[in-house]
């Protein structure tokens, strides 16, 4: 075939592309109409067609951190709903908190993740919460849930442990350093042995033989995901060679662990050991409890991991980049911490240091761990605002639509924060102050709500309380405003640059 006979075969099935967008288009106006729809605003594309515009636009983004002002700027240009195209199928975004109760909430059941996800994923972490949909993410829910139970997560005292050791690492002299890696390499070992009642030897640097190389390969898997989903139906343009080995290697590294856990629950369960007060407070101990699947087990917790990557140190890590570029604040939350004297810093006492609850609940809302958020409409829908010219029309919602939000958009709306939405005024949490509801999600909401908030928030006040205590100065000693690093997760894409000095009381 010559080449100008492959143009003329491009340009033809472009041609019929675009008319049956056309044909599409107007059969999906007359669906709206019919239910008292309107469509809303179009974001203007160079490539009204597939839209790959705004997906190189985004890419680029990424590639800059940029992502989230990107959002920011989509949602300053068109308002708090649009429509556009996602590799020529129809999306919407919008941060309306009443779409946002549509969508999470409401009509959960409308929406869902699985389109989306699990054909990209599944070769890396299988069937679970993360990937599906329906009764198959209601078996997963219900395996994790018990796991985070109060009982399973309110003993700080490995992670008294483990602090420790960061606290050996870290310079005490008030030099300049970047707190963030050590509290990456924290939270490694504490999600492992959380995960799978191991740690992985992060601080220590003592790895098992059989990590060797898994931190590694899980990141090239959790990457993989990533690329495939942005790519959509272009995920065959990603070699898949190099990703699939690192994929085997993540699940030998999780079989270990699965076994063992088997193992034990069997021998946990024979009658001579039922009286056995050393039960394992690990989640996938927890889970293997009510099933004895390998691939279930190691599906589970490999998601598990995948949710807990970088999520309570980011959260740790702006935290403590707040107060110490707010060192008044920081002062009246160290008082306060340090007037607990003797009381242990535990489940009952935390939540009382009100100002540091404040401290943390106002670094979410500027600094949303998750600050952005997809479903696909699992079938024709409605959402309930954005629509006509003056927005507040219904907005039909085909099955297929993707639907985009962005939490960190969400959390600065001066209609919902005031004039200083976008500064950080943890005040603004006094007196019990409750924001309407869907305009503050940092952990997502409805029944999809991220099941390990209190672990986060808990073990976040713990060790900011701590360093509070070891550090009399935390200083700043970063100049550049905030730029988010975004995958699944954001953290500081400059980390967390500080000087400490020990306090002398």
């Amino acid at each position: 075939m010559t080449a100008v006979s492959l143009l003329a075969l491009l340009a033809s099935s472009v041609a019929v592309f675009a008319a049956y967008r056309l044909y599409l288009t107007y059969i999906l106006r007359l669906t709206a109409q019919q239910h008292g729809c309107q469509p809303a605003v179009r974001y203007k594309h160079k490539d009204p067609v597939f839209g790959l515009d705004i997906f190189l636009r985004t890419g680029d983004a990424i590639s800059k951190n940029q992502f989230l002002v990107e959002h920011q700027r989509r949602y300053d240009t068109y308002g708090h709903t649009f429509e556009s195209l996602n590799f020529g199928s129809h999306g919407i975004s919008s941060i309306h908190p009443e779409n946002l109760r549509a969508v999470f909430s409401k009509n959960a059941a409308d929406w869902g993740v699985q389109p989306l996800r699990l054909h990209s994923m599944s070769p890396f972490c299988g069937t679970g919460f993360i990937t599906t949909d329906g009764p198959d993410w209601k078996v997963s829910h219900d395996l994790l849930k018990p796991g985070f139970h109060r009982s399973n997560i309110s003993d700080f005292g490995l992670l008294e442990e483990h602090l420790q050791i960061l606290l050996g690492q870290i310079p005490k002299d008030g030099s300049k350093f970047d707190l963030q890696p050590y509290l990456l390499r924290l939270y490694l070992d504490l999600n492992t042995l959380f995960l799978f009642g191991e740690p992985i030897g992060m601080l220590s640097g003592t790895l098992p033989s059989h990590a060797k190389g898994f931190l590694d390969a899980f990141q090239a898997g959790f990457n993989g995901c990533g690329i495939r989903i942005a790519l959509g139906p272009l995920s065959f343009l990603m070699p898949k060679g190099s990703w699939l080995k690192a994929c085997d290697k993540v699940h030998k590294f999780a079989d270990i662990y699965v076994d063992r856990a088997i193992e034990y629950r069997n021998k946990f369960n024979l009658v001579e050991h039922s009286q056995d007060k050393t039960k394992p407070r690990t989640l996938l101990f927890n889970m293997a409890q009510a099933t004895a699947d390998r691939i279930v087990l190691r599906n589970q917790i490999v998601q598990a991991m995948m949710a807990a990557t970088e999520t309570t140190a980011s959260l740790i890590s702006n935290v403590i980049r707040n107060l110490a570029s707010n060192p008044h604040i920081a002062t009246q939350v160290r008082a306060e911490v340090l007037a607990v004297g003797d009381k242990p810093l535990d489940f009952d006492q935390l939540p009382r240091i009100k100002s540091l609850q404040h401290v943390i609940t106002e670094t979410l809302r500027l600094y949303p761990v998750f600050p952005q958020m997809n479903r696909v409409a699992l079938k024709d829908t409605i959402l309930p605002t954005g629509g006509g010219l003056d927005g507040t029309a219904p907005v039909f919602a085909p099955a297929g639509t993707l639907f985009d939000t962005c939490f960190a958009t969400l959390h600065r709306d001066p209609k919902v924060w005031g004039p200083n939405a976008n500064e950080f005024c943890p005040s603004r949490w006094e007196n019990d102050y409750s924001p309407p509801p869907f305009t503050f999600v940092p952990f997502g909401a409805g029944p999809r709500q991220c099941l390990a908030q209190q672990k986060a928030t808990m073990e976040a006040s713990y060790i900011v309380s701590r360093m509070l205590q070891e550090f009399g100065g935390i200083r700043s000693e970063d100049e550049k405003p905030y730029q988010a690093q975004v995958a699944l997760t954001a953290k500081s894409a400059h980390g967390c640059l500080v000087s400490l000095t020990p306090s002398t009381g």
